[in-house]
């Protein structure tokens, strides 16, 4: 990742090269297309596209290992199959990824202001439904394998009623239910369209009588009580410090005595200079939200002693994200 010579400042710079030309493909649905072969000529037919255009494209991503070529008809790879194309396919997130194309491209202005001229609350809120809707599908994706990663790691004894604040499309939700099957209750908070994708996505799950939907904003609403297990997983860092802070109060309040609540995100360590994936989505949130960035666990840790936690400690649980948690006192 550290350029160590003058050829890697050049691969850094065109580095969006490559990346445009995988999300514009992603956006057009291309990998579904091709499927186990087509030519240029029927996908420009198919996407009313200008066949020279499309064909250098097509030759682009078979260069890039995104595509296979047999002559004049372009199949996918392994990855593409998998990934892109199947039934199971993970399309939504990089859809999202590129709808921050624009956002990162004023950075520069976002250095002078401070904030993005149009300031978007949070990653999530935004002011199309389409948008969102990717954004929530994008998070599916995401944590489709990190979730059973993470959960498996926590080692919770005995719980029996979680919160999963800002649960998105349950895949956490489900991922607790699975991993712990003396969980008796997981409640699921977040906003009515992520609640409505969660509830289409949970549709016929084995344990579906074990899940509570609540509608509301964690920033503003009440968030219920008398949990023993608080889950806030990628929250924090589209937050400012005085809106996780209040998160942490929300959840002392909504904890029973001895419960425990874990904060989960892309923590920093105590220089904020590493690690680099934390570090870039810090530049992340400075682009996309008004006041958001990514917090060391120390951080998060003070704030949780300060309002009377106990028992805080971190732990890594992900090859990107780790935990701070912390028991309410009996």
């Amino acid at each position: 990742m550290h350029p160590k010579s003058f050829s890697d400042l050049m691969r850094l710079a065109h580095g969006f090269e490559s990346a445009k030309i995988f999300l514009v493909a992603n956006d057009l649905g291309l990998f579904r297309l091709v499927g186990e072969g087509s030519t240029a000529g029927v996908l420009a037919e198919t996407l009313q596209l200008d066949e020279r255009a499309l064909g250098i494209l097509l030759n682009a991503l078979v260069a890039l290992g995104l595509l296979e070529a047999d002559g004049q008809t372009f199949k996918n790879t392994h990855l593409g199959r998998t990934y892109l194309a199947s039934e199971d396919r993970r399309e939504s997130i990089f859809k999202h990824i590129h709808r921050c194309w624009e956002s990162w491209n004023n950075l520069a202005d976002v250095l002078c202001h401070g904030q993005p001229d149009e300031v978007r609350e949070e990653q999530f809120l935004h002011n199309t439904q389409d948008w969102n809707r990717e954004f929530i599908r994008g998070m599916e994706d995401v944590t489709r394998d990190l979730a059973p990663q993470v959960v498996s790691k926590l080692k919770l004894t005995s719980p029996r009623h979680l919160l999963d604040l800002g649960g998105g499309p349950g895949v956490y939700a489900k991922a607790f239910l699975q991993c712990y099957p003396e969980l008796e209750k997981v409640t699921i908070f977040d906003l009515p369209m992520a609640i409505d994708i969660a509830k289409e996505r949970l549709d016929g799950y084995q344990r579906i009588g074990n899940v509570r939907f609540s509608e509301g904003d964690f920033r503003y609403d009440h968030i219920g009580s008398g949990y023993d297990i608080i889950w806030i997983s990628q929250i924090f860092h589209s937050q400012d410090e005085r809106g996780c802070q209040k998160l942490i109060d929300k959840a002392w309040n909504a904890l029973l005595p001895g419960g425990t609540v874990y904060i989960h995100d892309f923590l920093l360590d105590d220089t904020k200079m590493a690690p680099v994936s934390a570090a870039i989505f810090a530049v992340h949130m400075l682009v996309m939200t008004e006041r958001g960035r990514t917090y060391t666990g120390s951080e998060i840790g003070t704030w949780l002693e300060e309002r009377g936690f106990i028992d805080v400690f971190q732990d890594v649980v992900s090859e990107e994200t780790a935990i701070v948690a912390a028991v309410k006192p009996s």
